[in-house]
């Protein structure tokens, strides 16, 4: 059963200036073969900076998920796009007569610079702090994620992907970080084909996961269910759709899931994850890289936009 694979990224880890020049063209074909079949790879030895952003952010998902019912409201996600999103408020399959109940899950999203201070929790002075820090770090590592990936694909500027994710951070970018939290099930109501989290692609070019425990499951190319657990040490990345129709497909943006806990004590247990969704500025046409103009072009923001419409069945 083809599964998740583990590529080794220290040829050019964030605390490298430039690539290690015996070992980049194997980490090259190696993301490529990733995300050419499933779309998903375990990234190891990246560098330790932007593991200790995380696990300040951990930190303060955690405190927010616990406070009460009133305080997170009063943080409740706008027509701006930032802050809370209250339990079972999303459909991330989009799809009523497939998943007709929405997902089984919490979240705060961080979309700057619509996330003003109005979302952010009183008495938690360092969490907009803390996010924005995650922030820029994340996009050292994303840069260099996408020249490895335009490397693979062979094209003419290795940096055409880059170019176009300069503005994270701004009004430009729709670049964000989502903290998800899964309430235990064990006293709750599950409703019929009801999960914590429907299947599903990313909308935009690459996503970083972070998470504590299983659930989650990638569907490979053989159409099958497999699972993709934390392993210390590593991030998940995969795919979006943008990236994919910007490669004419030759990349792939896998669904994936989070299933409902099945032993008692995972049932018991609280899941968190924090994505960071890396995405094209907004002004970005996307169109076919390889000139095969298989795809019509489209401006990031439309094609964004269509997507949160799906998500949240607005008309």
């Amino acid at each position: 059963m083809e599964s998740v694979p583990i590529v080794d990224f220290s040829a050019y880890s964030l605390d490298r200036n430039e690539p290690d020049p015996e070992r980049f063209q194997k980490l090259i074909d190696d993301i490529y073969e990733a995300f050419t079949t499933i779309g998903f790879v375990y990234l190891k030895n990246y560098d330790g900076v932007l593991d200790k952003k995380v696990d300040q952010v951990y930190e303060h998902t955690k405190k927010f998920f616990l406070l009460d019912y009133e305080t997170k409201m009063k943080c409740e996600q706008g027509n701006i796009g930032g802050g809370f999103i209250n339990f079972e408020r999303e459909s991330s399959t989009g799809d009523v007569m497939k998943r007709p109940h929405m997902d089984l899950r919490e979240s705060f999203l961080f979309l700057p610079p619509s996330a003003t201070t109005k979302i952010w929790p009183e008495g938690m002075p360092e969490f907009k702090e803390n996010m924005e820090d995650m922030l820029f770090t994340g996009k050292e590592l994303l840069h260099r994620v996408l020249e490895v990936i335009a490397r693979g694909l062979k094209c003419e500027d290795p940096l055409i992907f880059v170019k176009k994710h300069q503005n994270i951070g701004t009004a430009e970018s729709c670049t964000s970080i989502r903290l998800n939290h899964y309430p235990p099930t064990a006293d709750i109501e599950v409703k019929k084909n009801q999960v914590r989290c429907g299947e599903h692609s990313d909308w935009g070019s690459i996503t970083f996961l972070f998470q504590d425990k299983d659930g989650l499951e990638v569907l490979n190319r053989q159409g099958q269910w497999v699972s993709a657990p934390p392993i210390d040490g590593t991030i998940v990345v995969n795919i979006g759709d943008a990236l994919q129709r910007w490669s004419a497909d030759k990349l792939l943006s896998s669904k994936h899931r989070v299933v409902n806990p099945v032993s008692e004590s995972d049932k018991r247990a609280n899941r968190y994850s924090i994505i960071y969704f890396g995405s094209p500025d907004v002004e970005t046409t996307l169109e076919c890289v390889d000139g095969s103009n298989k795809y019509p072009p489209i401006q990031m923001l439309e094609y964004h936009d269509q997507k949160y419409i799906k998500m949240y069945n607005k008309s």
